[in-house]
């Protein structure tokens, strides 16, 4: 070391010249926080998330959800705005599709078949085609919670992204899309932008900003604490220099190697600034000890004799301080979680560098100040006995009460153990943010109004082509839609390709009734029509109509009309016989009095069929027979009563499945029916099956209305619980989205927590079993970092701090930061011993040399971090409060547990 200090301008000149380098690269750094990122390419959940993909098209999408601020979503003028808005959007550059209620797709039944026509042709000019559209959305399910919510008050435009776009042009997507919100053109609407691409863009911004605010404010709480221990202002800036270049040092080699910065990145340099200040201030607080013992004028060649000594006397501490930090925050390198594992590999490298720096350039730019022919005066340098009391009165605390503080050592261990086992291990990426955020008010929105924003994609694949149109394998995909839809509140809406083969077996089975209909729907407030449900007889007015929905035919060949009507109880069938109950209703008032808001209804089966209060009762009766429960609301009630009458197919609101139902004389049969179906079908179902035609591959979206890891978890068992005992032989399930790879990461923490704590031990133990030849020495070395770990995960199990990304790093910071507490006492504590067997005076002596550069460096540590508590994001904030009580605890446990122990137990490597 001392030939290598004699270089002192080469080395300042190298370390300049790889500091301009790395900083050089530092622009070139990228930020992506997609959850792809924290997941390995060998990890089955992104393999078959990469495989889903590739077959059904990528999940990047923004949802932007519009309510209206007069709680009236279906006006003419809110939907022209939609339309518009629709179309803006569809002309940002990156932009695959939008949906929306002017961009969406109608399955419709006409005398021809079927056909698919856009929901709204065009723009609504008055109430009658505003009616028409309210009927055509109610009448599939597809839309509901997509395209409006149960209050009918809000509305949701879909926004597709374009494969492979790259992060700035999601960010510009993202951004155009907030420039035509706030556009003065939609003040009808409140407007929220959210989605996984939305929060991933945000993250990034919140990141820069965190980074931009938080990093000049460390560096002042750093300087004005090193400052206040030093009282000098030349030790601040040689301990500033270092750690600023060794920040700069990771970061550009980051760069340099194309690493993206994630949200975990974001904390490297405030880490890096906090903890490698540690070796430029134990370096400097020995150096000026050094000075404080000399007198007079010390000449140049002192000075020299000085540096290097100290440099001989603190390096070995310093170089296991480092080593041991290295492996700290090396261990997270065992993690599966990249963003975890590329955060413990560069802090690593940035420690070393820090050591690195703070060895070579602080004692190098010291000779350089004070070079050749040089004096410097002794007496400028005053004793900075500021922390002697608080030192002199922790010694004498444990010094008297020493079974005391060995009881409240096993108390605060019992405890924590307790508090451990109530952690809650969960990692919603929309949870980093805070709630006042604007994309977690869009979030909270869109999942308490609509059917969620988190997603779930499930891959049914058959055993050849054309497997996926058996309606063994879609019925057992409609009934899992079903069962998790009734069982499960947290999610929100369940899609697949069961939901249009529904639909097209519903249209093409309407009463032939209902396909001739004679005119449009018709509602106009101001009309005299009367309209009721049932009529009682003719009336005078010749805008008169009557509606009931029947036909006098009650048979068909494919059963189109319900079983009610051919067994209606009244024998002569052609008889108009009239309720006595309606007729006398609606003969009392005349003509066009109607109380009710009146319309005239789409012509459907035989108008002038008329029932009895009998058959009334008989049909509704028939119709809650159908249900599977009694509690119904009065939308399930209709529902039955329509599939009872077949209203507009309703009956048939199903897989084709009864082969006594269909004209089809066995199970093939109704697979060649659903195979017409999608002949028939002239709309794109790329985003459900991977053939139009003949399809072996299928897609369900499920879509949660929680964020939360622990819903998704509990989704996936129920899906993979169900498919397994329902779904015919022959057919393999994948489940992967976000969702999936969310949970995936979550589950890879718990693994990475504990292989970082139990590495990072193993590898602190044989370090400092090796460095004193003694195993006993490895045990001490750790068990202030136990007894700190156990009371920071306490804390996180009575608080409910989850354990996620940003908190399951705190163990390894600890363990890497703190054991250089240990590593310093035990130093100064077995060179104090080889000079006195007085322990009393060993541990004092200690303590007050060591003990203060300790607290020292725990509390600007510790300040450090707490900065974190200003970020934008709550893992962050976690973190820095964690940290901060970790560095009190282990510093606390270095100070009083070790010489406790030591004391005690007089273990014989401490005085060899």
């Amino acid at each position: 070391m001392d030939r290598i200090l004699k270089q002192e301008k080469l080395i300042v000149v190298t370390i300049l010249i790889i500091t301009l380098l790395f900083a050089w690269q530092i622009p070139n750094i990228e930020i992506n926080n997609d959850i792809e990122v924290f997941l390995p390419d060998n990890h089955i959940s992104k393999i078959t998330n990469n495989e889903i993909e590739y077959i059904f098209g990528g999940n990047d999408r923004m949802v932007v959800a519009l309510k209206a601020r007069d709680n009236k979503l279906f006006t003419r003028e809110n939907i022209s705005l939609i339309a518009e808005l629709s179309d803006r959007i569809e002309e940002i550059s990156g932009v695959d599709e939008v949906t929306s209620l002017s961009k969406a797709d109608y399955i419709e039944g006409t005398a021809e078949g079927m056909v698919v026509e856009e929901l709204v042709k065009e723009t609504p000019v008055d109430n009658n085609q505003i009616y028409n559209l309210k009927e055509e959305l109610l009448s599939w399910d597809l839309y509901r919670d997509n395209l409006y919510n149960s209050d009918l008050n809000a509305t949701q435009i879909l926004v597709s992204l374009k494969d492979n776009l790259r992060n700035e042009e999601k960010d510009h997507i993202y951004y155009q899309l907030k420039e035509i919100s706030n556009s003065p053109d939609y003040k009808n609407f409140e407007i929220y932008i959210a989605g996984a691409t939305a929060v991933n863009v945000l993250m990034g911004d919140k990141m820069i900003e965190d980074i931009k605010y938080l990093l000049p404010f460390i560096v002042i709480i750093l300087v004005v604490a090193l400052f206040l221990f030093f009282r000098k202002i030349f030790p601040v800036i040689l301990t500033m220099v270092t750690v600023i270049i060794s920040t700069i040092w990771a970061v550009g080699l980051m760069a340099l190697l194309g690493v993206n910065m994630t949200l975990v990145s974001t904390v490297i340099p405030v880490l890096l600034i906090a903890v490698g200040s540690a070796y430029g201030i134990h370096i400097l607080s020995h150096y000026y000890d050094d000075l404080i013992e000399e007198e007079g004028i010390i000449s140049s060649q002192r000075h020299r004799e000085i540096v290097l000594g100290t440099v001989k006397q603190i390096g070995k501490p310093v170089f296991l301080a480092g080593l041991t930090t290295v492996v700290g925050f090396g261990s997270l390198a065992s993690s599966q979680i990249i963003p975890i594992r590329s955060f413990g590999i560069f802090t690593a490298i940035g420690i070393a560098a820090a050591f690195l720096v703070a060895i070579l350039l602080i004692p190098a730019l010291l000779l350089l100040k004070f070079g050749e022919g040089k004096e410097v005066s002794a007496d400028q340098y005053q004793s900075r006995g500021h922390f002697e009391t608080v030192i002199t009165r922790l010694h004498e605390l444990y010094a008297q009460k020493r079974i005391s503080l060995l009881i409240l050592i096993v108390i605060i261990f019992s405890v924590s153990l307790v508090g451990i086992s109530r952690i809650i291990i969960d990692t919603p990426l929309i949870e980093m943010f805070k709630e006042d955020t604007e994309i977690r008010q869009a979030d909270k929105f869109i999942n308490e109004n609509f059917s969620g924003t988190s997603l779930m994609n499930v891959m049914i694949e058959g055993e050849g082509q054309g497997s996926l149109t058996d309606p063994e394998i879609l019925k057992g995909i409609d009934e899992l839609e079903q069962y998790l839809m009734e069982n499960m509140t947290e999610v929100g809406k369940v899609s697949s390709i069961s939901d249009f083969i529904k639909r097209m077996n519903r249209v093409m089975h309407y009463p032939e009734e209902e396909i001739e209909q004679g005119e449009d729907t018709v509602l106009d407030e101001g009309s005299e029509t009367t309209s009721s449900f049932f009529s009682g007889g003719s009336q005078d007015s010749k805008e008169e109509s009557t509606s009931s929905f029947y036909s006098e035919s009650m048979e068909t060949d494919s059963e189109s009309i319900s079983s009610f009507y051919s067994d209606a109880g009244n024998d002569n069938k052609g008889d108009e016989t009239t309720s006595s109950f309606y007729s006398s209703e609606h003969e009392s008032s005349p003509a066009g009095e109607s109380s009710q808001e009146e319309f005239v209804i789409n012509s459907g089966p035989d108008k002038e069929k008329h029932i009895s209060e009998y058959q009334f009762i008989e049909l509704l009766n028939k119709s809650l027979l159908r249900a599977d429960k009694l509690n119904l609301n009065g939308e399930e009630l209709l529902e039955l009563i329509k599939r009872e009458m077949n209203f507009q197919g309703a009956a048939y609101n199903e897989i084709p499945y009864d082969l006594s139902k269909y004209p089809a004389v066995d199970k093939q049969g109704l697979k060649d029916l659903v195979s017409q179906y999608l002949l028939l079908y002239s709309g794109s179902l790329d985003d459900m099956i991977n053939d139009q035609l003949e399809p072996d591959k299928a897609q369900i979206l499920i879509q949660l209305n929680s964020p939360s890891n622990l819903v998704a978890a509990k989704v996936k068992k129920e899906v993979s619980k169900y498919s397994q005992e329902y779904f015919p032989e022959g057919y393999k399930v994948k489940i992967s989205g976000n969702a999936d790879m969310a949970l995936a990461a979550n589950n890879l923490i718990v693994h990475s927590q504990t292989m970082s704590i139990v590495i990072s031990l193993i590898i602190v133990f044989i370090i400092v079993a090796i460095s004193y030849r003694s195993i006993l020495a490895g045990l001490y070395g750790i068990i202030p970092l136990t007894f700190s770990l156990l009371i920071n995960f306490a804390l996180m199990g009575y608080t409910g701090i989850k354990l996620d990304v940003g908190t399951a790093m705190v163990a390894s910071i600890a363990i890497g930061i703190g054991v250089d507490y240990t590593i310093h006492f035990l130093a100064r504590y077995h060179s104090e011993r080889q000079k006195s067997s007085n322990l009393y005076q060993v541990t004092r002596k200690t303590l007050i040399s060591t003990g203060k550069a300790i607290i020292f460096n725990a509390t600007s540590v510790a300040a450090g971090f707490i900065v974190l508590l200003c970020s934008n994001f709550y893992p962050l904030v976690y973190l820095g409060l964690l940290i901060a009580l970790t560095m009190f605890t282990s510093s606390l446990a270095a100070l009083t547990i070790l010489p406790l122990l030591l004391n005690i137990f007089k273990p014989a490597f401490i005085s060899k």
